[in-house]
């Protein structure tokens, strides 16, 4: 097979993703980054990690929920071919109100009994609820229980694609400003640089030539609380935001998050530190003794419908628009990029044509 060069711009999830699988099929990659290792200021390390479709299913657009379902079934395989451990649970997540919003609760239960009739949802009583999580069944009589969902750490997760990366000799350029993508080329630090194929992962930084792009400011916590015994990811029905609690490794918990209409990616607001910590402990009395590991602030990227999409034109590739399930939709998004890529270097001009048809997150652009 032809070693192709392929440029990779935006080390974030996707970047690595594709940086990692397209490096495995022989291409010579070459992977670009404004910031370091970590993915410092990237939406991947401000996230919670959630695979929770049927729980976002309100908020979500139905063909999110659809492809979050495949995504879960996908992430056990893509995590065994990484050499560090990472952490991914599948054991379901909760889903509770308080008395205040138990309208909430029941509109949620009727909407996925309209729309989701394949989800295995279960109701709890309290009884029911103490054996599943028994201090969550402290402060709640009831609630909601989706078994087929689950969570990873995604600070491990970038961790043990770093490690994957440098292992398998992908060539990464840190702290290298990208400021022109176009076709077979880019321009970093104010050299043109050419390949074979450009592929676009900036997100946010893609804002100036993907015009239906907008930001999406998300906030959240990272907390330790040793007095805190939550096992799997608990879903508050909030009057503001969409709110969770998932619990990692050693007494780590992320509380999040807001979602706010801005660009804006300074500290977080007055208002939503106390919403969100404040919710925290309606769910559970010891968070008010936790530790506040770190805040974070950040940008996700979206389009016009809030879904996914990857451009295809020859020569480049922009994959954008994971908004706030980029963990939840990478596998599905990881297996359309894959196909486009090898459609770009077929000698099959059906392939081409086809290619919307079996991968609906391809745009082609003419």
């Amino acid at each position: 097979m032809k070693k192709n060069k392929i440029i990779i711009v935006g080390s974030g999830l996707i970047g690595r993703l594709m940086a990692l699988y397209l490096g495995r099929q022989g291409h010579d990659i070459h992977l670009y980054d404004k910031a370091d290792k970590k993915g410092t200021g990237s939406a991947a390390r401000a996230a919670g990690g959630m695979l929770t479709p049927y729980s976002e299913s309100l908020i979500a657009e139905p063909e999110i929920v659809k492809m979050g379902m495949q995504g879960i079934n996908l992430w056990p395989e893509i995590l065994s071919t990484l050499d560090e451990y990472t952490f991914y649970q599948q054991q379901g997540s909760l889903v509770v109100s308080h008395t205040q919003d138990v309208g909430d609760m029941q509109r949620f239960v009727r909407h996925i009994q309209t729309h989701w009739s394949q989800c295995d949802m279960q109701k709890l009583n309290r009884n029911q609820l103490a054996e599943l999580e028994p201090e969550i069944a402290r402060r709640f009589n009831s609630a909601i229980y989706l078994p087929e969902e689950g969570q990873l750490g995604n600070r491990k997760l970038m961790s043990a694609l770093t490690h994957q990366l440098e292992v398998e000799g992908i060539n990464w350029y840190l702290n290298s400003k990208v400021s022109h993508v176009s076709q077979g080329q880019i321009t970093c630090n104010g050299h043109t640089l050419k390949a074979d194929l450009v592929i676009d992962c900036r997100g946010t930084g893609a804002s100036d030539d993907l015009k239906n792009l907008r930001s999406v400011r998300g906030e959240l916590f990272q907390l330790i609380a040793p007095e805190v015994n939550i096992t799997r990811p608990v879903r508050l029905m909030h009057p503001h935001y969409h709110l969770y609690i998932a619990p990692k490794p050693n007494n780590h918990y992320v509380v999040g998050a807001t979602e706010i209409e801005s660009d804006n990616t300074g500290p977080m607001t007055v208002r939503s530190a106390l919403e969100l910590l404040s919710a925290a402990y309606s769910v559970h009395p010891g968070f008010a003794e936790a530790e506040i590991k770190e805040q974070v602030s950040a940008c996700r990227p979206a389009l016009s419908d809030n879904c996914p999409a990857i451009y295809s034109e020859q020569g480049l590739l922009r994959i954008n628009g994971l908004y706030r399930h980029g963990f939840l939709l990478a596998p599905i998004v990881l297996q359309q990029a894959l196909a486009a890529v090898s459609a770009q270097f077929s000698s099959n001009s059906l392939s081409l044509l086809a290619l919307a048809d079996e991968n609906p997150l391809i745009k082609q652009v003419s």
